[in-house]
């Protein structure tokens, strides 16, 4: 019997810990327009939209698909300052005007790390890709971010 309780609360348990690493922000197409053009990479996007749905962000999550990430619409151009506190797994952070053209990526950041990451100028847009992905596809600044906050498809 005590196996049988123990058994239970671990599969509990690891219901709980999948809850709090899923997100229930809706998700939209993203495309991103790399290596000057040459190349177009599709990505589904949670979309942060809210000052409660940004200040969360991908924190607690311990897995991000290739082909996921999340799109982070301030709605305003202004000065964003992000930062890892509570982000177990190392992101590339791709900044944009509100055309979508990218002003500047902050490659593979340290994950738990409260170090702030600005890029220096104002930004409409972050979205945020597992660590690599910036490399991998050669993502640069003049680059393009497409989706419908830009006034472009996804």
């Amino acid at each position: 019997m005590r196996a049988i309780t123990l058994a239970f609360l671990f599969v509990l348990a690891a219901v709980s810990i999948g809850r709090a690493e899923t997100s229930e922000l809706p998700t939209v197409p993203l495309t991103v327009e790399s290596n000057g053009g040459k190349m177009r990479t599709g990505f589904t996007a949670e979309l942060a939209a809210t000052p409660e749905h940004r200040a969360k962000g991908l924190m607690f999550r311990t897995e991000l698909a290739e082909d996921r990430g999340m799109l982070f619409d301030f709605k305003q151009t202004r000065s964003v300052s992000m930062w890892m506190k509570n982000t177990p797994v190392s992101l590339d952070m791709i900044f944009s005007d509100d055309k979508g053209v990218v002003l500047y990526v902050a490659r593979n950041t340290v994950p738990y790390s409260e170090d702030i990451i600005t890029p220096g100028m104002p930004v409409y847009a972050v979205f945020e890709v597992k660590a690599g992905t910036a490399y991998r596809l050669n993502i640069r600044p003049g680059d393009r971010l497409l989706n419908p906050i830009f006034g472009t498809g996804g």
